[in-house]
Protein backbone atom coordinates (compact mmCIF):
# COMPACT_ATOMS: atom_id res chain seq x y z
CA UNK A 1 0.00 0.00 0.00
CA UNK A 2 2.39 2.71 -1.27
CA UNK A 3 0.89 5.89 0.22
CA UNK A 4 3.73 7.72 1.92
CA UNK A 5 2.13 9.01 5.11
CA UNK A 6 4.75 11.55 6.09
CA UNK A 7 6.62 13.62 3.52
CA UNK A 8 10.09 14.89 4.34
CA UNK A 9 9.39 18.22 2.64
CA UNK A 10 9.05 21.17 4.99
CA UNK A 11 8.88 24.75 3.66
CA UNK A 12 10.39 27.74 5.45
CA UNK A 13 7.94 28.79 8.16
CA UNK A 14 7.51 32.27 6.73
CA UNK A 15 6.78 31.07 3.16
CA UNK A 16 3.62 28.98 3.38
CA UNK A 17 1.39 30.74 0.83
CA UNK A 18 0.88 28.36 -2.14
CA UNK A 19 1.15 31.10 -4.74
CA UNK A 20 4.35 32.47 -3.24
CA UNK A 21 5.69 28.91 -3.16
CA UNK A 22 4.77 28.51 -6.83
CA UNK A 23 6.08 31.78 -8.23
CA UNK A 24 9.11 32.70 -6.12
CA UNK A 25 11.44 29.81 -7.09
CA UNK A 26 11.33 30.87 -10.75
CA UNK A 27 13.14 34.03 -9.72
CA UNK A 28 15.18 32.82 -6.76
CA UNK A 29 16.41 29.35 -7.65
CA UNK A 30 20.02 29.11 -8.72
CA UNK A 31 20.36 28.14 -12.37
CA UNK A 32 22.81 25.27 -12.34
CA UNK A 33 25.68 25.36 -14.81
CA UNK A 34 24.87 22.47 -17.12
CA UNK A 35 26.51 22.05 -20.52
CA UNK A 36 24.33 20.18 -23.00
CA UNK A 37 25.23 18.42 -26.19
CA UNK A 38 22.23 18.90 -28.46
CA UNK A 39 21.06 16.17 -30.81
CA UNK A 40 18.50 16.70 -33.55
CA UNK A 41 16.54 13.45 -33.46
CA UNK A 42 14.52 12.65 -36.58
CA UNK A 43 11.21 11.17 -35.49
CA UNK A 44 9.48 8.24 -37.22
CA UNK A 45 6.68 10.53 -38.41
CA UNK A 46 9.04 12.78 -40.37
CA UNK A 47 9.54 15.52 -37.79
CA UNK A 48 12.37 16.16 -35.34
CA UNK A 49 12.98 16.73 -31.64
CA UNK A 50 15.86 18.45 -29.89
CA UNK A 51 17.43 16.15 -27.31
CA UNK A 52 19.80 17.78 -24.84
CA UNK A 53 22.35 15.37 -23.36
CA UNK A 54 24.55 15.74 -20.30
CA UNK A 55 26.68 12.59 -20.19
CA UNK A 56 28.96 11.11 -17.57
CA UNK A 57 29.81 7.87 -19.37
CA UNK A 58 27.28 5.96 -17.30
CA UNK A 59 25.13 2.94 -18.02
CA UNK A 60 22.29 4.62 -16.09
CA UNK A 61 20.16 7.29 -17.77
CA UNK A 62 17.59 9.78 -16.47
CA UNK A 63 15.13 11.12 -19.07
CA UNK A 64 13.64 14.47 -18.05
CA UNK A 65 10.23 15.79 -19.11
CA UNK A 66 9.54 19.50 -18.68
CA UNK A 67 6.25 21.24 -18.02
CA UNK A 68 3.81 23.04 -20.30
CA UNK A 69 5.55 25.82 -22.26
CA UNK A 70 8.86 24.77 -20.73
CA UNK A 71 12.14 23.55 -22.19
CA UNK A 72 15.40 21.92 -21.17
CA UNK A 73 16.81 25.17 -19.81
CA UNK A 74 14.27 25.67 -17.04
CA UNK A 75 15.74 25.85 -13.54
CA UNK A 76 13.86 22.76 -12.37
CA UNK A 77 15.28 20.70 -15.25
CA UNK A 78 18.83 22.00 -14.78
CA UNK A 79 18.73 21.28 -11.03
CA UNK A 80 17.69 17.68 -11.64
CA UNK A 81 20.30 17.18 -14.38
CA UNK A 82 23.09 18.42 -12.12
CA UNK A 83 21.89 16.30 -9.21
CA UNK A 84 21.95 13.10 -11.24
CA UNK A 85 25.17 14.00 -13.05
CA UNK A 86 26.74 14.42 -9.61
CA UNK A 87 25.94 10.79 -8.75
CA UNK A 88 27.33 9.61 -12.07
CA UNK A 89 24.19 9.30 -14.20
CA UNK A 90 23.78 10.42 -17.79
CA UNK A 91 20.83 12.75 -18.36
CA UNK A 92 18.66 13.47 -21.39
CA UNK A 93 16.25 16.42 -21.37
CA UNK A 94 14.04 16.49 -24.44
CA UNK A 95 12.16 19.49 -25.78
CA UNK A 96 8.54 19.15 -26.83
CA UNK A 97 7.22 20.01 -30.25
CA UNK A 98 5.72 23.46 -30.07
CA UNK A 99 8.18 24.86 -27.52
CA UNK A 100 9.72 28.24 -28.12
CA UNK A 101 13.16 26.94 -29.09
CA UNK A 102 12.30 25.64 -32.56
CA UNK A 103 9.67 25.19 -35.25
CA UNK A 104 8.77 21.60 -36.04
CA UNK A 105 8.41 20.42 -39.62
CA UNK A 106 4.87 19.14 -39.13
CA UNK A 107 1.68 20.76 -37.93
CA UNK A 108 1.94 19.01 -34.59
CA UNK A 109 2.72 19.94 -31.03
CA UNK A 110 3.42 17.73 -28.04
CA UNK A 111 0.35 17.23 -25.86
CA UNK A 112 -0.35 15.44 -22.61
CA UNK A 113 -1.31 12.47 -24.79
CA UNK A 114 1.97 12.23 -26.73
CA UNK A 115 3.28 9.00 -25.20
CA UNK A 116 4.54 7.88 -28.61
CA UNK A 117 7.07 10.72 -28.55
CA UNK A 118 8.39 9.70 -25.14
CA UNK A 119 8.61 6.12 -26.39
CA UNK A 120 10.61 7.22 -29.45
CA UNK A 121 13.01 9.21 -27.26
CA UNK A 122 13.40 6.36 -24.78
CA UNK A 123 14.09 3.67 -27.37
CA UNK A 124 16.45 5.94 -29.31
CA UNK A 125 18.42 6.71 -26.16
CA UNK A 126 18.70 3.04 -25.25
CA UNK A 127 19.80 2.07 -28.75
CA UNK A 128 22.55 4.70 -28.89
CA UNK A 129 23.79 4.66 -25.31
CA UNK A 130 23.75 0.99 -24.29
CA UNK A 131 22.05 1.77 -21.00
CA UNK A 132 21.16 -0.99 -18.56
CA UNK A 133 18.88 1.24 -16.47
CA UNK A 134 16.58 4.08 -17.55
CA UNK A 135 14.45 6.20 -15.22
CA UNK A 136 12.18 9.18 -15.75
CA UNK A 137 11.35 12.39 -14.00
CA UNK A 138 8.82 15.01 -14.98
CA UNK A 139 7.06 18.10 -13.76
CA UNK A 140 3.40 19.08 -14.20
CA UNK A 141 2.52 18.15 -17.81
CA UNK A 142 5.79 16.21 -17.99
CA UNK A 143 4.83 14.26 -14.89
CA UNK A 144 1.46 13.35 -16.37
CA UNK A 145 3.13 12.30 -19.62
CA UNK A 146 5.58 10.02 -17.76
CA UNK A 147 2.81 8.34 -15.79
CA UNK A 148 0.58 7.95 -18.84
CA UNK A 149 3.45 6.34 -20.73
CA UNK A 150 4.32 3.96 -17.90
CA UNK A 151 0.69 2.91 -17.51
CA UNK A 152 -0.44 2.81 -21.12
CA UNK A 153 2.68 1.02 -22.34
CA UNK A 154 3.26 -1.11 -19.24
CA UNK A 155 3.33 -4.37 -21.21
CA UNK A 156 5.53 -2.97 -23.98
CA UNK A 157 8.14 -0.94 -22.11
CA UNK A 158 11.81 -1.54 -22.88
CA UNK A 159 13.31 -3.89 -20.32
CA UNK A 160 15.75 -1.17 -19.26
CA UNK A 161 12.97 1.07 -17.87
CA UNK A 162 13.32 0.85 -14.10
CA UNK A 163 11.10 3.55 -12.59
CA UNK A 164 10.23 7.22 -12.22
CA UNK A 165 9.78 10.11 -9.82
CA UNK A 166 7.44 12.91 -10.89
CA UNK A 167 6.30 16.12 -9.26
CA UNK A 168 3.07 18.16 -9.38
CA UNK A 169 1.64 15.91 -12.07
CA UNK A 170 -1.60 17.15 -13.63
CA UNK A 171 -3.10 13.67 -13.94
CA UNK A 172 -6.75 14.86 -14.04
CA UNK A 173 -6.75 17.31 -16.92
CA UNK A 174 -10.44 18.19 -16.71
CA UNK A 175 -10.14 19.12 -13.04
CA UNK A 176 -6.96 21.13 -13.64
CA UNK A 177 -8.58 22.95 -16.57
CA UNK A 178 -11.52 23.86 -14.33
CA UNK A 179 -9.21 25.12 -11.58
CA UNK A 180 -7.62 27.40 -14.16
CA UNK A 181 -11.06 29.01 -14.69
CA UNK A 182 -11.27 30.33 -11.13
CA UNK A 183 -10.33 34.00 -10.57
CA UNK A 184 -6.84 33.12 -9.31
CA UNK A 185 -6.43 30.30 -11.80
CA UNK A 186 -7.09 32.65 -14.70
CA UNK A 187 -3.95 34.59 -13.79
CA UNK A 188 -1.87 31.45 -14.25
CA UNK A 189 -3.82 30.43 -17.34
CA UNK A 190 -3.21 33.79 -18.99
CA UNK A 191 0.55 33.24 -18.69
CA UNK A 192 0.42 29.86 -20.41
CA UNK A 193 -2.26 30.67 -22.97
CA UNK A 194 -0.38 33.70 -24.27
CA UNK A 195 2.58 31.47 -25.12
CA UNK A 196 0.37 28.74 -26.59
CA UNK A 197 -1.50 31.22 -28.78
CA UNK A 198 1.82 32.68 -29.94
CA UNK A 199 2.87 29.18 -31.02
CA UNK A 200 -0.33 28.77 -33.05
CA UNK A 201 0.12 32.18 -34.65
CA UNK A 202 3.68 31.31 -35.64
CA UNK A 203 2.55 28.01 -37.18
CA UNK A 204 -0.04 29.88 -39.24
CA UNK A 205 2.82 31.30 -41.34
CA UNK A 206 3.80 27.76 -42.38
CA UNK A 207 0.28 26.33 -42.67
CA UNK A 208 -1.93 29.24 -43.79
CA UNK A 209 -4.74 27.00 -45.05
CA UNK A 210 -4.89 24.71 -42.04
CA UNK A 211 -5.04 27.12 -39.10
CA UNK A 212 -7.97 29.42 -38.39
CA UNK A 213 -6.93 32.42 -36.30
CA UNK A 214 -10.42 33.91 -36.06
CA UNK A 215 -10.75 32.59 -32.50
CA UNK A 216 -7.26 33.39 -31.26
CA UNK A 217 -8.20 36.67 -29.54
CA UNK A 218 -11.13 35.00 -27.76
CA UNK A 219 -9.06 32.34 -26.01
CA UNK A 220 -9.51 32.80 -22.26
CA UNK A 221 -9.40 29.24 -20.90
CA UNK A 222 -7.66 25.94 -21.61
CA UNK A 223 -11.04 24.66 -22.72
CA UNK A 224 -11.15 27.39 -25.36
CA UNK A 225 -7.66 26.57 -26.62
CA UNK A 226 -8.31 22.86 -26.73
CA UNK A 227 -11.65 23.35 -28.50
CA UNK A 228 -10.29 25.54 -31.28
CA UNK A 229 -6.76 24.18 -31.67
CA UNK A 230 -5.85 20.97 -29.80
CA UNK A 231 -8.98 19.12 -30.92
CA UNK A 232 -8.92 19.87 -34.67
CA UNK A 233 -5.14 19.89 -35.10
CA UNK A 234 -4.34 16.83 -32.98
CA UNK A 235 -7.32 14.66 -33.87
CA UNK A 236 -9.56 14.57 -30.80
CA UNK A 237 -13.35 14.59 -30.77
CA UNK A 238 -13.72 17.30 -28.13
CA UNK A 239 -11.81 18.90 -25.24
CA UNK A 240 -13.41 16.34 -22.94
CA UNK A 241 -12.21 13.52 -25.19
CA UNK A 242 -8.67 14.90 -25.09
CA UNK A 243 -8.71 15.35 -21.33
CA UNK A 244 -10.00 11.82 -20.79
CA UNK A 245 -7.53 10.14 -23.14
CA UNK A 246 -4.56 12.12 -21.86
CA UNK A 247 -5.17 11.96 -18.08
CA UNK A 248 -2.74 9.55 -16.46
CA UNK A 249 -5.18 8.97 -13.60
CA UNK A 250 -6.97 6.47 -15.82
CA UNK A 251 -3.81 4.33 -16.19
CA UNK A 252 -2.16 4.40 -12.76
CA UNK A 253 -3.25 0.87 -11.83
CA UNK A 254 -1.34 -0.51 -14.82
CA UNK A 255 2.05 0.91 -13.80
CA UNK A 256 4.43 -1.99 -13.21
CA UNK A 257 7.74 -0.33 -12.26
CA UNK A 258 8.47 1.59 -9.02
CA UNK A 259 7.03 5.06 -9.57
CA UNK A 260 6.73 8.00 -7.18
CA UNK A 261 4.31 10.90 -7.63
CA UNK A 262 4.73 13.88 -5.31
CA UNK A 263 1.66 16.14 -5.47
CA UNK A 264 1.49 18.85 -2.78
CA UNK A 265 -1.91 19.31 -1.20
CA UNK A 266 -1.69 23.08 -1.68
CA UNK A 267 -0.72 22.97 -5.38
CA UNK A 268 -2.95 25.58 -7.06
CA UNK A 269 -2.93 23.64 -10.35
CA UNK A 270 -4.21 20.34 -8.93
CA UNK A 271 -7.74 19.19 -8.09
CA UNK A 272 -10.14 16.28 -8.48
CA UNK A 273 -8.34 12.99 -9.07
CA UNK A 274 -4.85 14.48 -8.77
CA UNK A 275 -4.66 12.93 -5.28
CA UNK A 276 -5.44 9.25 -6.03
CA UNK A 277 -5.09 7.73 -2.57
CA UNK A 278 -7.25 4.70 -3.33
CA UNK A 279 -5.27 3.76 -6.43
CA UNK A 280 -1.97 4.06 -4.58
CA UNK A 281 -3.26 1.96 -1.69
CA UNK A 282 -4.13 -0.85 -4.09
CA UNK A 283 -0.89 -0.67 -6.09
CA UNK A 284 2.42 -2.45 -5.55
CA UNK A 285 4.33 -0.03 -7.77
CA UNK A 286 2.70 3.42 -7.68
CA UNK A 287 3.79 5.50 -4.67
CA UNK A 288 1.89 8.66 -3.70
CA UNK A 289 3.44 11.38 -1.56
CA UNK A 290 1.36 14.45 -0.63
CA UNK A 291 3.29 17.06 1.33
CA UNK A 292 1.11 19.76 2.87
CA UNK A 293 3.07 22.47 1.05
CA UNK A 294 5.18 22.95 -2.04
CA UNK A 295 2.99 24.92 -4.42
CA UNK A 296 3.23 24.03 -8.09
CA UNK A 297 6.78 22.89 -8.84
CA UNK A 298 8.01 25.31 -6.19
CA UNK A 299 9.25 23.38 -3.16
CA UNK A 300 11.10 26.34 -1.69
CA UNK A 301 14.09 24.87 0.12
CA UNK A 302 15.73 26.77 3.03
CA UNK A 303 19.21 28.04 2.29
CA UNK A 304 20.41 29.22 -1.09
CA UNK A 305 23.19 26.63 -1.15
CA UNK A 306 21.06 23.69 0.01
CA UNK A 307 20.09 21.14 -2.60
CA UNK A 308 16.56 21.53 -3.96
CA UNK A 309 14.23 19.09 -2.23
CA UNK A 310 12.78 17.45 -5.40
CA UNK A 311 16.26 16.50 -6.60
CA UNK A 312 17.06 14.90 -3.25
CA UNK A 313 13.74 13.05 -3.23
CA UNK A 314 14.10 11.84 -6.81
CA UNK A 315 17.60 10.50 -6.12
CA UNK A 316 16.42 8.72 -2.98
CA UNK A 317 13.57 7.00 -4.77
CA UNK A 318 15.15 6.18 -8.11
CA UNK A 319 18.38 4.83 -6.65
CA UNK A 320 16.40 2.72 -4.20
CA UNK A 321 17.26 4.55 -1.02
CA UNK A 322 13.67 5.45 -0.12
Amino acid sequence: MPVIAQSSYQPPRFLTNPHVQTILPSYMRKRENVTYQRECFNTPDGDFLYLDWSRRGSDCLLILNHGLCGHSGRHYILSMVKAFNDIGWDCLAWNYRGTSIYDSRLLKFTTNNSTEELDWVTRHAISTGHYRKVAFTGYSMGGNLCLLYLGREAKNLPAEVAGAAVFCATIDLKASAEVMETPVGRLYAKHFLSQMCRMITQKKAYYPDKIDLSHIDKIETFGDFDKYYTVPLMGFASPEDYWHQASAFNWLEHIAVPTLMVNPRNDPFLAGNCFPVSKAEKSRHFYLEMPESGGHCGFITPGLEQEWWPTMRAKEFITGAG
